[in-house]
């Protein structure tokens, strides 16, 4: 009969489940069982206000009458309580609070308590290495008797209100001799303190007329990360490393354009044609060749080529105008691009024509679709134009080649220099290197092993290069002339100093990725970052030069703050904090707040911090010192203190992070859009789900990402996608590192234990150009990101456990929703679109490079190698509870105005069907040991 007061208290249909209970506790009462009471009323809560104990319009109240026998009765709205004696009374409350439970002493996992910070953690109460949906509560409060009174009892009350609440099952009665995980002491001393005396043993200690006061404000202050004053003192002593200039070094030399001039000054043969290669812009090959035929009189004609992209630039300047009457169709005869221990693949010199059937259907009405590409193994020209089947001309670029990063394979890019012709017969070639070239290899051949020289690498060390790098960054001036040009395709562009950037960054990971290999048998996966800064010049002939500066890595080993002990003042707040910080100790002030700013480009507190529908929490601090928020998006509720454990058994919840990739630009404003669109216009799906936000999960590469494109605004900035120090910062997901931007999501895993995670990401909106890589993408990656594949696609993973078969279900039922969402919309003929470039630039003739694993209406890739198989997968790492795990891929690396709005709602489309499929699925739940539980993985409908 007793647990009909729990039944009555929460409603099992309601979303919210917070005991609405006044106990009308007499002041000569201070039975110890109403603290296992009032943990079982957290336990049975998903929300608390700590107004147990004063009228405040609760729909229920219990009240105490001494009596000649001990039970409890309900009359209407009031549960009366007969007692003999207050021991009869504690013993009824004690046996209330576990009536109805099994035997929870086996359910795990449970939590630790190493620092007093512990007590109320960022996901509730305690720490723990790993999330799960279930957390059990073992724990023994020791009221000493000498110390007992009516105050003192109500305030540790709420000490067991607020465990029970972070709770999902509890070993009763917590008022006990039997030893327990948690131990709590609570005890008559002459100094107001609470002390962690030992791993999980917390003593509060205080006068008698003072421990009310303290114990109140150990029950009621929030946590650091909810804004409050709990472990603020241990987050403001998060460690921000600052850089320090290590070695720095200059390089200067003549541009290509001096360097062509001052070679064909020393040409010995007269009335000659040349044919000039050189890396300029039309207007400035045209000024050079009026200034060669100038200043060289020995030269009959000049023509000069671009020496970058010079297959379209020969299409488009020479080809197609001299054509004088109107055609139907171009095929163009491409060499097969492959060489022994070459980089290139088949398409290579296909890919080098991008985008040119739009550019002659756009210039000469000739449909796409008819401009056709052939391979070929025996041509020996590098291009043959056939224009309505009759060749018009052919073309063999200037090649030079480069050794590539690992010394094996090489690569073969266009580059700077000139024939010449006498009579029309061909005399004499010269290769005289672009200007990016000569520096690249400057570059990689002696300042690289300069740099080398300059670490300190312990071979020996196996997290050098993989959890921490070898050195804070690399900085690269670099200042040409050369091309950098609009085409009126989409946002395309030809910049063959964006080409540059990419190598630069590209390659100096993959010569790292060798270096490891090399002296330590393993890749340096994370040497570091390097952000090259390319800087243009219009004069042709200007010196070209470059400053190169590394920055130190401070190797310092994670520091962990611990707090032992914490001091309060005669009123019962806090004071100060004693506490270490690695081996160091440090008395500290608590009554402080956050140290640290959060970059608010997006107006995440104007915009949230009113709505009730909103929870704004600090997770961490990056690797620069920046707060790191995350939103939580959930029905209304007046209440401060929530389970997110018990919100997500009894509703189903989706994890949205953005700004992994800061280069990717439209995942944070299309989450924050939808968030706010289902706030205000759909707010019946907060009914059914909660949903959690990572809005800028990467802010230091966010600040990286707003420098460069000071400079070059439309660039894809390649260097802003990882954290500060170049790190892919998910791979150190679940590890204690300095990394704090690595720590947010396990914390959301642990605090909410999501059903969905869906990570949105970015792609390549244009043309992914590296000449020294092969004019692909670089090996580091299994597939190719030389083009869009298309405007928005999914990534879908699931473990090989027993749970694979509900998910990979879960997964074919998500794709098909996404791809029925994307029916008749602007996104599917983009996809459409973009497909068909993807193909008949890559695919066609390069299948695995070029993977399409196609739907109707978008591409999603389900058991291909794309997927991430790293073991902070959320799907990997929790299987058996993780029902669905998404990356979506919208091509927005660095678009602007339209384009950029394009995405965000491309974007917010992917994710409202996610949405959609988990508002649809309904939840099961299961009895474990007297409680409801949701089984787990979902089963998405």
């Amino acid at each position: 009969m007793h647990t009909t007061i729990f039944s009555t208290l929460f409603n099992t249909n309601l979303s919210v489940k917070k005991p609405s209970l006044y106990i009308d506790l007499p002041p000569h009462l201070a039975p110890l069982g109403l603290i296992d009471f009032c943990v079982r009323l957290g336990l049975e809560a998903n929300e608390i206000d700590f107004d147990l104990f004063e009228p405040a319009n609760q729909n229920y109240s219990m009240v105490f009458y001494q009596h000649h026998t001990t039970y409890m009765t309900k009359m209407n709205t009031t549960f009366v309580v007969y007692y003999e004696t207050e021991e009869a009374l504690s013993t009824l409350l004690s046996e209330i609070a576990r009536e109805g439970l099994s035997d929870n002493s086996d359910i795990n996992p449970t939590t630790y308590y190493e620092s007093l910070s512990h007590l109320w953690s960022a996901y509730g109460t305690g720490e723990k290495d790993e999330a799960h949906p279930l957390q059990h509560l073992s724990v023994q409060i020791n009221l000493q008797q000498d110390i007992k009174s009516h105050t003192i009892l109500k305030e540790t009350c709420y000490l067991g209100l607020r465990l029970g609440l972070y709770s999902t099952s509890v070993s009763f009665p917590v008022v006990t001799e039997e030893a327990r995980h948690l131990s709590i002491v609570v005890k008559q001393g002459i100094e107001n303190v609470m002390e962690l005396v030992a791993q999980n043993t917390i003593h509060i200690v205080g006068f008698k007329e003072n421990l009310p006061d303290v114990l109140r404000t150990i029950a009621k202050e929030k946590h650091a990360s909810e804004g409050g004053l709990f472990g603020v003192w241990e987050f403001n002593e998060k460690q921000v490393t600052r850089e320090q200039l290590l070695h720095e070094e200059s390089w200067q030399d003549q541009s290509e354009a001096t360097y062509l001039l001052n070679a064909l000054q020393g040409e010995n043969n007269t009335m000659v044609d040349a044919e000039i290669y050189l890396t300029a812009t039309k207007v400035n090959r045209e000024r050079y060749r009026l200034d060669l035929l100038e200043k060289l009189p020995n030269l009959k004609s000049v023509k000069v080529r671009s020496a970058f992209k010079t297959g379209l630039y020969w299409l488009l300047e020479e080809v197609l105008p001299s054509i004088r009457k109107p055609f139907k169709q171009v095929k163009i005869i491409c060499k097969d691009g492959r060489k022994e221990q070459g980089l290139e693949q088949r398409n290579r010199w296909i890919m080098e024509l991008y985008p040119i059937d739009e550019l002659i259907e756009m210039h000469y009405g000739v449909p796409k679709e008819n401009v056709i590409f052939e391979l070929s193994h025996s041509q020996q020209h590098v291009y043959s134009v056939y224009v309505d089947d009759q060749l018009v001309d052919v073309l063999n670029p200037l090649i030079s080649e480069l050794d590539y990063v690992d010394s094996k394979k090489k690569t073969y890019p266009t580059t700077a220099g000139y024939r010449l012709f006498k009579d029309g017969v061909f005399i004499q070639e010269k290769v005289v290197l672009s200007d990016r070239e000569r520096f690249y290899k400057y570059y990689m051949n002696k300042c690289l092993p300069h740099i080398v020289q300059k670490l300190t690498i312990d071979k020996d060390n196996s997290n050098q290069g993989h959890l921490f790098p070898l050195f804070d960054r690399i900085e690269i001036d670099f200042t040409s002339s050369g091309i950098e040009e609009e085409l009126p395709v989409k946002q395309e562009a030809n910049s063959s100093f964006e080409a540059l950037y990419e190598d630069l960054y590209f390659n100096t990971l993959g010569y790292f990725n060798v270096l490891g290999n090399r002296i330590a048998n393993r890749p340096y996966k994370a040497p570091g970052g390097i952000i090259p800064y390319i800087h243009i010049q219009q004069d042709i002939y200007q010196s070209i030069k470059s400053f190169i500066r590394l920055y130190q890595w401070h190797e310092e080993e994670y520091k962990a703050c611990v707090t032992k002990r914490i001091v309060f003042d005669e009123k019962g707040h806090f004071d100060r904090a004693d506490m270490t910080k690695g081996h160091e100790q440090k008395i500290v002030s608590v009554n402080q707040r956050l140290n640290f700013n959060m970059i608010d480009t997006y107006q995440l507190l104007s915009r949230f911090n009113n709505l009730a529908e909103v929870k704004m929490n600090y997770a961490d601090l990056s690797y620069k010192g920046n707060l790191i928020p995350f939103i939580e998006v959930m029905q209304p509720s007046t209440s401060e203190f929530f389970s997110g454990l018990k919100k997500s058994n009894d509703k189903h919840t989706i994890v949205f992070e953005a700004g992994h990739h800061p280069n990717e630009v439209s995942s944070t404003p299309a989450i924050l859009e939808l968030i706010e669109d289902i706030i205000l216009r759909q707010q019946e799906l907060l009914n059914k789900i909660n949903i959690i936000v990572i809005p800028l999960a990467n802010p230091d590469g966010y600040e990286i990402m707003r420098t460069l494109t000071q400079e070059h605004p439309k660039w894809k900035h390649h260097a802003a996608r990882y954290n500060a120090v170049g790190l892919e910062f998910a791979h150190v997901k679940f590890q204690k590192s300095v990394f704090g931007e690595a720590n947010v999501l396990p914390m959301v895993l642990k605090k909410w234990a999501p059903d969905i995670v869906v990570d949105d990401h970015g792609i390549p909106a244009r043309e992914w150009v590296q000449p020294f890589a092969g004019y692909a993408c670089p090996p580091i990656f299994p597939v190719s990101y030389t083009l869009p594949s298309a405007k928005i696609y999914g990534i879908g993973r699931y473990a090989n456990s027993d749970t694979k078969e509900i998910q990979a279900k879960n997964l074919e039922r998500i794709a098909e929703k996404v791809n029925a969402i994307f029916e008749g919309t602007i996104f599917a003929q983009e996809n459409a679109y973009w497909r068909a470039r993807y193909f008949k630039y890559g695919t066609a003739w390069e299948p695995q490079k070029y993977p399409i694993e196609e739907m109707a209406n978008i591409n999603f890739y389900r058991s291909m190698e794309v997927t991430p198989t790293y073991s902070s997968v959320s799907i990997l790492r929790y299987p058996q509870w993780v029902a669905l795990d998404i990356i979506s891929e919208v091509a927005d690396e660095i678009v602007y105005d339209k384009e950029l709005q394009s995405c965000i709602e491309a974007h917010k489309l992917f994710n409202q069907a996610i949405i959609q499929s988990a508002v649809s699925t309904k939840v099961k739940k299961t009895k474990l040991k007297g409680r409801e539980i949701k089984q787990r993985p979902i089963e998405i409908r």
